[in-house]
């Protein structure tokens, strides 16, 4: 995963990129409408002219008036000429794709919105090759794949159940902030926790928040890895510090990492210095059995994770229906 500053970074690139291309079909265009009208370059190089006695004349203060007079009967003439040959003055400029900064990332000496907007796009892209999954909505969660049948525990059927802790989700990833609560996603496998927390995740995103998706057994073993063996460039440190400084983490398939004392130790302090920093984090997870989650990660860990509030997603699994279907 990219650092906030490498997003930036990479946003910036494709922004000097889409601003090179236009400039570069300007050109071609340009190019195109001299050839065809000869006497173009002539017209466009006196409106230049028109445009520097302009200048002078407001810097000068004197014949500002006659300078302005110039310059427009020059812009008509060179106008009248691309009319002639079925073109508009606009189709020699730079069409750039942000008309704000003109593709540079820079607006009233601020960064343009729109490298915030290219930011969130290579975050999504990036969730998405990490999850196998698209983050969409919650529009896109079909209640008729919930069974309609009577729960023994809620005493409701499992479809208005789910019903009611979807909407409870929407209404947090439609108010979500750096103050919103910690979820502790749980339930079988197949039964939406993934898909609902990135639909969190997409709500975040939109509103500009910078969302971190980790699969907890890539991420583990990754900073294992990098703990026990060969870390020159100190990407232990920076993989740490940009999952612990996100605005929403998102922890997937907790429990299906491989358990160690190192593994226990680390999810620890990435959850306390999360509470501390009061970032929010979404975890999900098969287990069901807050003795065995204990026993898995110590009291320590379930401490930390008691202060979560829990949504137990019910059903049967989707994946399956979804097969069947194809």
């Amino acid at each position: 995963m990219r650092t906030r500053n490498e997003l930036y970074q990479a946003a910036m690139r494709i922004l000097s990129a889409r601003r090179q291309m236009a400039k570069a079909q300007a050109q071609d265009a340009r190019a195109q409408a001299e050839a065809a009208v000869p006497e173009l370059r002539a017209a466009e190089d006196a409106m230049r002219s028109c445009g520097v006695r302009y200048a002078l004349a407001g810097a000068q203060g004197t014949g500002r008036e006659q300078a302005a007079a110039a310059l427009a009967q020059a812009r008509q003439k060179r106008d009248a000429l691309l009319a002639a040959s079925g073109r508009s003055p606009l189709a020699l400029e730079p069409h750039y794709t942000c008309p704000v900064c003109q593709d540079t990332g820079v607006a009233d000496g601020k960064t343009c919105l729109c490298v915030r907007r290219e930011m969130q796009r290579l975050r999504r892209e990036e969730i998405e090759a990490m999850s196998s999954l698209s983050v969409t909505s919650f529009d896109t969660m079909r209640l008729d794949y919930y069974p309609d049948s009577r729960d023994p525990q809620t005493g409701q059927s499992v479809r208005q159940y789910m019903a009611e802790l979807l909407a409870d989700l929407r209404d947090y990833a439609a108010e979500f902030d750096l103050d919103s609560e910690n979820l502790m996603l749980t339930g079988n496998a197949g039964l939406g926790k993934t898909h609902a927390a990135l639909a969190v995740a997409g709500a975040a995103l939109n509103k500009g928040y910078d969302v971190i998706y980790i699969s907890s057994p890539d991420f583990f073993s990754r900073v294992e890895t990098l703990h026990f063996g060969s870390d020159p460039a100190g990407e232990k440190e920076t993989l740490l510090d940009t999952v612990t400084g996100a605005d929403l983490l998102i922890l997937d398939d907790l429990g299906t990492e491989f358990n160690s004392s190192f593994v226990i130790s680390t999810l620890y302090s990435l959850l306390n210095d999360r509470l501390g920093r009061r970032r929010p984090t979404i975890l999900t997870t098969n287990i069901v059995d807050g003795a065995l989650l204990e026993k898995l990660y110590t009291e320590k860990v379930s401490s930390r994770i008691s202060a979560f509030v829990p949504y137990r997603f019910l059903g049967e699994d989707i994946r399956l229906k979804k097969a069947l279907e194809d």
